[in-house]
């Protein structure tokens, strides 16, 4: 009797062994990422400058904890952007608006399976670094293969084009995330027009992709200032925010709709301007800093 449960046991726990899978963690303390910003102005005439590009550093940091649980620090250029967390091949991202989790990416899913994006394109949608937002509701797996890259086999998840032909196709890799930068989908209605990973590093070397030959492909050329001193506070804004800069930096800003519409320009005359929610309807909005004609930051904002 005791052989047969033996037996049992033993045969259960290999069948819980091949049936289990483990995961290349994305959120490796070691890992790094850096993802271009394609700038397009909607204005491209004179004065203002056409296109440009910016390539962000991305870095895990401090851990974390919410609701009992540990979440490591996503930065974005050194300024903290989002808390992550990673279980059984799904990345979570802590929605501290609801105190809850949802979902980023999830290495699970397998050729036929639906990616649904939960919540409000505007604002509720889990993105930690880009800055536009999905005209989609989901993503269906188109195909699933395993390929040895950055030093180790991968699954890397191919999802279809949201049936919109000139839709970048979006994958995921195993262990580093999405091809477009970092987030389940690519940048696709905003004030840039795309964004794309061109560096990844663990602790075996950089890894380039996007047929990029740098980690830093940045063409703007302001030595005296830095992205994350330019900070809208609170955001989203539900009473009056403030957008601050180091003085003498920033001469000019531009405030856009959703879709496009220049609606205010401001000319500040100290490191700051104000944003009232008296003076907008609710929504989401877009700045751009410019320092001498040239642009040096754009984000998004909400209006609640």
């Amino acid at each position: 009797m005791m052989n047969k449960c033996c037996f049992f046991l033993c045969f259960s726990f290999t069948l819980f062994s091949l049936n289990a899978q483990d995961f290349i963690p994305i959120l490796n303390e070691e890992n790094t990422w850096s993802v271009d910003i394609y700038y397009e102005i909607f204005d491209p005439q004179p004065p203002n400058p056409c296109c440009f590009t910016i390539t962000e550093q991305l870095t895990l940091g401090e851990i974390v904890v919410h609701n009992g649980l540990d979440y490591k620090r996503l930065y974005v250029d050194e300024t903290p952007r989002c808390d992550l967390r990673e279980e059984n091949g799904i990345v979570y991202k802590y929605d501290q608006n609801e105190n809850i989790d949802t979902i980023l990416i999830d290495m699970n899913l397998e050729v036929g399976d639906v990616f649904n994006f939960i919540g409000s394109a505007y604002n509720s949608y889990p993105t930690c670094h880009t800055a536009g937002f999905a005209p989609i509701t989901s993503m269906e797996v188109e195909n699933v293969e395993f390929v040895e890259l950055a030093g180790e086999t991968r699954k890397i998840i191919t999802f279809n084009r949201y049936a919109v032909p000139n839709f970048i196709q979006v994958r995921w890799v195993e262990g580093i995330g999405n091809i477009h930068g970092f987030d389940a989908f690519w940048e696709a209605i905003d004030i840039t027009a795309g964004q794309a990973l061109v560096c990844f590093t663990n602790s075996t070397g950089t890894y380039f992709f996007n047929d990029a030959t740098s980690c830093d492909n940045t063409t703007l050329n302001i030595v005296d200032l830095s992205k994350q001193d330019i900070l809208l506070y609170p955001n989203p804004v539900s009473s009056t925010s403030i957008l601050q800069f180091p003085e003498g930096t920033v001469d000019q800003v531009q405030i856009f709709d959703v879709s496009g519409k220049l609606i205010k320009e401001i000319f500040p005359t100290a490191n700051y301007i104000k944003i009232d929610i008296m003076q907008y309807a609710s929504g989401l909005y877009f700045y751009k800093a410019f320092s001498e004609k040239k642009p040096i930051k754009s984000a998004k904002f909400i209006i609640r």
